[in-house]
């Protein structure tokens, strides 16, 4: 297999940010801002397991994330094809008292637009935590690959910031803004991502990693789900700043590398 069989070139920076699973270490706190926005908790809640199953269905949309940007043309294009039949269905009346149009769909750009945004936040922090600062060309590159990874769920690359400055000024004014978490219900979704119930696997995990996304959500954020940072979390953030970036670098690719950027990669190499 070649590099042009490819949906983005290995060369690419959606490529060189996202391999590793380092995008894994803010991954749980962008799941956290997206079930922020009113619109989007109240969609998940309405057409998803998510309150007894969180952390299956963030493995599952991981997985279709990286199908499309570590796959092949025909994979991408599947994925395409499929998220449109599964989103087509996501539409249905808000709660009261939640802003806005009293129909919400899937498709709606500004959603569209919030999740591929805390997508993009969250895997330039991620690859930083680990490795190093990204320049301004490279973060105008990988914001340039994601914008056209967004087309894939249906995001035109004409909506919304068109370049990093801009999106940058976009997600702060997002961040500082009275729309997120500003309905109870965002706050429930985001108890099922912090402590998850079922199975009791993942019970386990959620308690063994509930400071991820405690400590890795902004401040405000946090207060307005109801979150609570505290000693032991930030103690054990503090120990994961010291561990991974020696992790990343020490252990094999097979262990640190997303299994289906492991598995592109490879393919080259037949």
């Amino acid at each position: 297999m070649t590099a042009n069989d490819f949906a983005f070139s290995p060369d690419s920076e959606l490529w060189l940010v996202n391999r590793y699973a380092n995008g894994l270490l803010f991954g749980p706190a962008a799941v956290l801002l997206q079930v922020a926005h009113p619109r989007v908790a109240q969609g998940v809640a309405d057409h998803s397991d998510f309150r007894e199953d969180a952390l299956g269905r963030l493995r599952r949309t991981l997985s279709t994330v990286n199908r499309i940007a570590f796959g092949t043309k025909e994979v991408a294009e599947k994925m395409r094809a499929r998220l449109k039949e599964v989103h087509g269905g996501v539409n249905g009346a808000i709660s009261d008292r939640m802003a806005g149009p009293k129909k919400y769909s899937a498709f709606e750009p500004d959603l569209l637009m919030w999740v591929l945004a805390t997508l993009i936040d969250a895997s330039i922090k991620g690859y930083e935590f680990v490795w190093e600062p990204l320049s301004s060309e490279r973060r105008e590159n990988f914001y340039r690959d994601f914008r056209r990874f967004g087309t894939y769920f249906g995001l035109g690359e004409d909506v919304g910031p068109q370049d990093y400055l801009e999106f940058v000024k976009y997600y702060d004014e997002m961040l500082s803004g009275d729309l997120l978490g500003s309905h109870p219900l965002c706050a429930e979704m985001a108890a099922a991502v912090v402590s998850p119930q079922k199975p009791w696997r993942d019970r386990m995990l959620g308690k063994a990693g509930d400071f991820l996304p405690i400590e890795t959500v902004p401040d405000l954020i946090r207060e307005k789900l109801g979150l609570e940072s505290t000693s032991w979390s930030r103690g054990r953030m503090k120990v994961l700043e010291k561990v991974a970036p020696v992790a990343f670098r020490t252990l094999p690719k097979w262990f640190t590398y997303y299994p289906e950027s492991y598995r592109a990669e490879k393919s080259m190499e037949n």
